[in-house]
């Protein structure tokens, strides 16, 4: 993300009170999912919050600033990373969870920030935090099997990610087809199936 939308912490005066903190990034992440980027704006998330605007801006000096910081909290919450002891078992759970955030639960507005951002480059930002956080959950897993001998080491794990995701969100930015969990578990068959997975080698 851009060092330009990252918030930083105040130098003097009282100490930053956390739960506002949170209950403007509540309010902004419901307001994108009501409103999208383009509808949202300061005064209505200051009253939604409860704050005067200038409140939001002294944490946040713009509305891509507060709208980023919303989205990555947002993405932190949602991406759990598991621990099934098996690289198959831990890629449904990692799928299964974007099923749950980004069709069926709060993130189901990213799919039109992904739609907005031709339009407007600072949604890019937002964009980032969304997709950076979730690839790191991946890349544990991917590290795990690797040390659990399931994957070669000369996989490309990119790769592997790209493959995982990319059908999920075919469906919600183009097609509009269903992402059912039938087709999330068929996702991870495919893409095991075409690399080499072994069981895992136990201490």
């Amino acid at each position: 993300m851009g060092t330009a939308l990252r918030s930083s912490p105040p130098v003097r005066g009282r100490p930053r009170d956390d739960t506002l903190d949170d209950r403007i990034l509540d309010q902004v992440v419901a307001l994108l999912g009501s409103r999208g980027y383009t509808s949202l704006t300061l005064d209505e998330l200051a009253v939604r919050s409860g704050v005067a605007k200038t409140t939001i801006l002294r944490r946040w000096p713009s509305k891509a600033a507060v709208a980023a910081a919303g989205v990555e909290r947002l993405a932190l919450q949602s991406v759990e990373v598991p621990d099934s002891g098996t690289l198959e078992g831990d890629l449904r759970a990692l799928l299964h969870g974007a099923r749950d955030t980004f069709v069926r639960g709060r993130g189901q507005f990213v799919a039109r920030l992904l739609r907005e951002a031709g339009h407007h480059p600072e949604i890019t930002d937002l964009l980032d935090a969304v997709l950076h956080t979730r690839r790191q959950g991946y890349r544990k897993v991917l590290a795990r099997a690797l040390a659990r001998g399931e994957l070669d080491p000369s996989v490309d794990q990119e790769l592997l990610i790209d493959m995982l995701i990319g059908p999920l969100w075919t469906r919600l930015l183009i097609t509009r087809d269903p992402v059912t969990r039938e087709y999330v578990d068929a996702n991870v068959e495919a893409v095991l199936a075409a690399f080499t997975v072994t069981a895992a080698t136990l201490d």
